[in-house]
């Protein structure tokens, strides 16, 4: 005989209805809620690939320069004193990949073969300009951390010295040296020493020694308080090979670049200038950074002499600097004046806007900044200088004005 079933409760049977599961309690009003539902696995994220892009950076500027130069030294073909107006473009291109410690860099450049300009003069018929390789090196980091550091550096590569940019008496600011270098650091955060050293390799010759150069630099920087910092220091630099030799000259036009010069080999009938002195060049410098009323103040200054000439071996540079030109809206402006005497240093590698480049001169620099935006300045420089200093009778003056839009990305 089959057993009768008991009535569900009402409350049960609501409960059924709604989707709660009555169980066999729930005929004795007992109500089992449902299991929840078991959480899902967690997804493991895979791993991620690592791609070319997190290696590489690039990085590069675009600046336009309309100039305008006044050199009395000069005549134009109507005999009269030489002016020039020009418009020139300067673009760098560059890509610098690193794996760890270590760094590897390429950068290309407009100017041609002129180690210290990038400039390409506009104006000739709309002909392609020139590219050339402006640097490739590579970079070890063997020691890296906030107080201590050092780095190896070889091949064709910026300026590992501390230099006043284009300020600096003996390096035009779009110099890239070749060779080996080391830079290092220590210290804590009230003092820091820096030292830096590089061995150039300047002129293969066939049949003759090499031009080389060794250079040592070092400096301590002092950090009084956050606002205030002093750095003092010196180098010495021993170039190997110049004096008797013939002048290293890019433009093949037998420049000594203010340098004095003797005789040299004879080529085609053309007696070529050679080098009448040696150079081993020892420089002083220091610049104090601090904030007067929330602006940035720089004041900076160089002195340098060169043992192995006989005369005209010296050379001193001072200036200020209010501002900074960095984030955007934001100003610089600054003045600084120069001397550097005929065989103070190598004329081939000093700055090649200040009366024209080379060494013989002295005058002043005046110049203003406005960064616009992140990537975007403007700015204008004015030189006003004296060319020929070692013969008061062969003075004359050098004035050139430029003015410059400049995108960095």
């Amino acid at each position: 005989m089959r057993r009768k079933q008991p009535a569900m409760s009402p409350l049960a049977a609501v409960l059924a209805a709604i989707g709660l599961t009555a169980a066999a309690g729930a005929q004795t009003n007992e109500l089992k809620l449902p299991e929840p539902a078991a959480a899902p696995a967690a997804v493991v994220a895979a791993p991620k690939t690592q791609s070319w892009t997190d290696y590489v950076k690039f990085k590069g500027d675009v600046r336009l320069r309309l100039e305008t130069i006044n050199d009395d030294s000069r005549k134009n073909s109507a005999g009269e004193h030489y002016t020039r107006d020009r418009m020139r473009i300067r673009a760098r291109l560059g890509a610098e990949a690193q794996a760890d410690d270590l760094k590897a860099g390429l950068r290309i450049s407009t100017g041609g073969a002129d180690p210290v300009s990038g400039n390409a003069t506009l104006g000739d018929g709309f002909q392609k300009k020139e590219f050339r390789l402006d640097q490739a090196y590579l970079d070890y980091a063997l020691l890296k951390n906030d107080l201590y550091g050092l780095n190896l550096i070889g091949g064709k590569m910026s300026n590992p010295l501390i230099n006043y940019g284009n300020d600096d008496l003996v390096w035009d600011s779009d110099l890239t040296p070749e060779g080996l270098a080391a830079r290092g650091k220590c210290g804590n955060d009230w003092l820091t020493f820096l030292a830096n050293a590089e061995g150039l390799y300047i002129k293969d010759r066939n049949s003759q020694p090499n031009a080389a150069a060794w250079i040592g630099q070092g400096a301590l920087k002092f950090a009084f308080m956050p606002e205030i910092s002093l750095t003092v220091g010196g180098s010495y630099s021993a170039y190997q090979n110049f004096k008797g030799y013939d002048v290293i000259d890019w433009q093949d036009q037998n420049n000594s670049y203010g340098n004095s010069a003797i005789a040299g080999t004879v080529t085609d009938g053309v007696t070529n200038k050679a080098w009448a002195c040696e150079f081993t060049p020892i420089m002083g410098f220091g610049n104090l950074d601090m904030f007067v009323w929330n602006i940035p103040v720089k004041i900076f200054g160089q002195a340098l002499t060169n043992p192995k000439a006989d005369d005209y071996k010296n050379g001193y540079m001072g200036g200020i600097a209010l501002g900074k030109a960095k984030n955007p809206k934001t100003f610089e402006c600054g003045y600084s004046y120069a001397k550097l005497e005929k065989d103070a240093t190598l004329g081939m590698w000093t700055d090649s806007d200040r009366w024209g480049g080379g060494t013989d001169g002295k005058g002043s620099r005046f110049y203003g900044k406005y960064q616009i935006n992140k990537y975007l300045q403007v700015a204008a420089t004015f030189f006003m200088d004296t060319k020929r200093i070692s013969d008061p009778a062969k003075e004359t003056d050098y004035n050139r004005l430029q003015i410059d839009l400049q995108a960095t990305f």
